[in-house]
């Protein structure tokens, strides 16, 4: 898993949510696989975790295979605003472990879960949650 760099994609807003999609590229010269969630939370400026992790979308999930300097994704999502309830304070990192890592990385990234709701997609080349 140290040959993934994790980087944070374009922010998209619909129908209520905000997704962000998590980047995974493959940087070794071989191929790599990932299957299932990362486990996500978010951290504040001195690395303490805000709220809880954030909880699976419940969407099916296959084996993505990554070639060199191929990358793939899951999407995390919470509600624009304090839709149904408060939101958290806003954070500084998103701290993420690819699934079935025990090593996490920390990706600058601002984001404010919204009521109650902070999910994440699992990985995959489709761009879906």
């Amino acid at each position: 898993m140290s040959d993934l760099y994790l980087s944070m994609g374009r922010k998209e807003g619909a129908a209520g949510s905000l997704y962000w999609p998590i980047r995974f590229t493959n940087t070794s010269t071989t191929s790599c696989a990932l299957r299932g969630y990362p486990g996500v939370s978010v951290l504040d400026t001195a690395h303490h975790q805000i709220g809880p992790a954030a909880t699976r979308s419940g969407r099916s999930y296959g084996t993505v295979t990554l070639a060199p300097a191929h990358s793939a994704s899951a999407v995390v999502r919470t509600t624009n605003g304090p839709i149904g309830g408060p939101c958290q304070r806003t954070g500084t990192y998103l701290r993420v472990y690819p699934p079935a890592s025990h090593t996490a990385t920390l990706i600058p990234a601002p984001w404010t879960s919204c009521s109650g709701v902070f999910q994440v997609g699992p990985v995959n080349v489709e761009g879906a949650f």
